[in-house]
């Protein structure tokens, strides 16, 4: 019996001196059994978790990551992640330029952006931080990024804290997305 951890790849079965025939063979039966899932096909991740139990969030973030290696956390969720927001979210808002069909997790919604988002957010300063090693936006290119796209949970206004905003930051981060999104 090989041992895997609650998230591996086909790569760590392969590891163990598996073929890569007899290695993909296993996890299909795994598959089939529901002892493990498919972070989002055609990626060749996998978490040891049945349909309906919740992930810890270790395991959840240590997922997303190898499916998703642009992965960042936006929205609201970065906005409470960071304390600046009073509201919680309800799921965990990403943005990826990766394709996001076939996530399995529905405590979490992937939003596509263009490959080149990560780039000009990175090349601005606009990560700030993370959450179990996944990197987040910081507040005012949340704030931004959500104005800009549309697409993404935010609190209410009331729920979030201004004053901790630079608003000089907000205006570069609006100018970026702009730019991103048009």
């Amino acid at each position: 019996m090989i041992e895997t951890g609650p998230v591996f790849t086909l790569a760590d079965i392969k590891q163990s001196g598996s073929s890569d025939a007899e290695a993909m063979a296993l996890v299909l039966r795994w598959l089939e059994s529901g002892r493990v899932r498919q972070v989002a096909p055609p990626r060749p991740v996998f978490v040891r978790c049945a349909v309906g139990e919740v992930l810890a969030d270790e395991h959840l973030a240590t997922a997303l990551r190898l499916a998703f290696p642009s992965l960042v956390i936006i929205g609201g969720s970065a906005l409470w992640r960071h304390q600046v927001s009073h509201e919680r979210d309800a799921r965990l808002d990403c943005a990826v330029s990766e394709e996001t069909d076939g996530c399995v997790f529905s405590s979490v919604r992937l939003h596509r952006r263009p490959v080149e988002w990560l780039r000009e957010v990175s090349q601005a300063g606009g990560l700030r931080g993370q959450w179990l090693r996944v990197p987040l936006l910081s507040p005012e290119m949340a704030v931004a990024d959500a104005a800009a796209f549309t697409d993404v949970w935010v609190p209410d206004r009331d729920s979030v804290d201004w004053d901790r905003l630079d608003p000089e930051a907000i205006s570069t981060a609006q100018r970026i997305m702009r730019s991103l999104s048009g």
